[in-house]
């Protein structure tokens, strides 16, 4: 058999699919990912048939990129308006600490509440908030009083451990990008040759090398941030973006190099097809399978952490306290920055995965309903509150822009694969496209020729750059407007101020006048 552009050909002539992976020398997938490689769950199953109804038919392939492109952009839409509001939030509660304080202690309870235990948790909320004021202020007051040898001391221990964080990024990395290299070299290799326990390591190690990194380096990161002096706030903050960027730098690190190995053709050419046609007959199938393995995985890890970690932790902790490395171990804390990062890879990788394994959403709303139940559980019975204060309600701005961020890194390879990598010829439903996006150009051919002369108009540059122009004014209009808003609120801060010194200037001069009042009448 010889493979010609996605086609196995036997000694008869007659050209056999290789979507049929019976018949192609591919290995199977565990954890049923063989049986599901042929399903509507991966991008192989779909064909270029449209759906034929009374009146129209259906066009698959133009609705399979359209409803991508949508998820996409319904999704950008969403995050930007809730990170609008949290913007917002952050503004209007942008105020002085003394003003902030004075606001919680005589404005911040809720008289409308009559229930007891409401009112029990909002006075552990104000008193949570205030003890958080109070810690920020010890550490303003810290910073403030350091000397010129401890902020040497102190910026130079950073610059040293950033340079560790920066080497343990690198050689996750390069674990990464070896181990991805290594897995598709020996998918060449034939199922005989193989034991079952070879061929499921080689298949995932990728996926458990990301894994492990995800896991180990939260950690490390934990651990390093505790000797650089930061504020509560801005240790959170800092220990999200650097656990961030481990995250969604695996995936990008992941996806880049399998596409580096899609587009290389080794010895043998692949002008035919553009593409590496013999190793990955349906490369997007192929692209998929690494994101659903990655999603099962992280799963996996979630699960077992919980209930062989945290739970036996618990009961050591609980019922062996008396053992000093137990003592030393202590018991587990409830990490918002992983717990939020986990929600954040989580949506990466579905979003990814989305246009190579359709099915991968409803997956990871499965995945995100059980993984919510399990650290209920885990926050409740095994966990113990975290002994630095921070407000996490002001954290939420931020951690909706660490997801805006995984979105952006998320289109930047999808856009890659859509425009610029060939699609595959043996699957799919863009087998007879040179690109995915060429199913649009020749969709808007379609078109009558006045509705083709509104579309060629509004994508061509003689449109683009005067839109481009308009959209710069309206931005800078309300960048000024913006600013003078700003001015405004600073103006009307500064009159509360003086209102408020003249309040006081007043009551301390009546204050003196009815003592003065008081003493003449006890002279008389």
């Amino acid at each position: 058999m010889t493979l010609k552009c996605g086609f196995l050909e036997a000694e008869t002539g007659l050209p056999v699919p290789c979507s049929e992976r019976n018949q192609c020398d591919l290995m199977p997938l565990a954890l049923f990912q063989g049986f599901l490689e042929e399903t509507c769950l991966f991008y192989g199953h779909y064909t270029i048939d449209g759906v034929k109804f009374q009146n129209f038919t259906y066009d698959l392939p133009l609705a399979y990129l359209l409803s991508t492109i949508a998820y996409l952009a319904l999704s950008l839409l969403w995050i930007v308006k809730r990170s609008v509001e949290g913007f917002k939030i952050n503004l209007i509660r942008s105020e002085e600490h003394f003003q902030s304080y004075c606001n919680k202690i005589f404005a911040g309870w809720d008289f409308c509440i009559t229930n007891r235990s409401m009112a029990d948790l909002k006075h552990s909320s104000l008193r949570y908030e205030l003890r958080a004021d109070l810690e920020e202020e010890r550490i303003r007051q810290k910073i403030a009083e350091r000397t010129s040898e401890e902020t040497i001391r102190i910026y130079s221990l950073r610059l040293l451990l950033n340079c560790i964080v920066l080497a343990v990024l690198a050689a996750c990395f390069y674990a990464i990008y070896r181990a991805t290299i290594f897995s598709q070299e020996h998918m060449k290799k034939e199922i005989d040759k193989m034991v079952f326990g070879e061929n499921l390591l080689i298949l995932y190690l990728p996926s458990i090398v990301i894994t492990l990194a995800n896991f180990i380096t939260p950690m490390i990161f934990a651990k390093i941030i505790h000797y650089e002096d930061y504020s509560p706030g801005f240790e959170i903050r800092l220990t999200i973006l650097r656990c961030v960027f481990m995250r969604l730098a695996t995936i990008c690190v992941l996806v880049f190099t399998l596409g580096s190995k899609i587009t290389s053709c080794d010895n043998y050419s692949c002008e035919l097809c553009g593409y590496n046609q013999k190793l990955y007959p349906c490369w997007e199938t192929q692209v998929g399978q690494e994101m659903y393995k990655l999603m099962i995985f992280d799963l996996i890890i979630i699960l077992a952490v919980t209930l062989f970690v945290d739970f036996p932790r618990k009961l050591l902790v609980t019922y062996c306290s008396s053992w000093k490395l137990i003592q030393c171990w202590g018991q587990q804390e409830f990490a918002i920055p992983d717990n939020v990062l986990g929600i954040v890879y989580g949506q990466t990788i579905c979003w990814i995965g989305a246009f190579f394994s359709p099915l991968l959403p409803a997956i990871a709303t499965l995945k995100f309903i059980i993984i919510f139940y399990v650290k209920e559980m885990s926050l409740l019975y095994t966990c113990r509150p975290s002994p630095r204060q921070f407000r996490a309600s002001n954290s939420n701005f931020f951690f909706l822009l660490v997801l805006l961020i995984g979105l952006c890194l998320a289109i930047i390879p999808l856009t890659i694969s859509m425009a610029r990598i060939p699609s595959s010829k043996a699957c799919g439903p863009f087998t007879n496209f040179n690109t995915t996006w060429e199913v649009v150009p020749k969709t808007v051919s379609t078109f009558p020729s006045s509705l083709q002369s509104l579309v060629y108009g509004v994508t061509s540059e003689a449109f683009a750059v005067p839109f481009f122009m308009i959209i710069c004014l309206i931005m800078f209009y309300f960048i000024a407007l913006a600013g003078a808003h700003k001015r405004v609120v600073v103006q009307l801060r500064e009159q509360l101020s003086l209102e408020s010194r003249d309040k006081r200037y007043l009551i301390q001069k009546l204050t003196e006048a009815q003592k003065d009042m008081k003493n003449r009448l006890d002279g008389q």
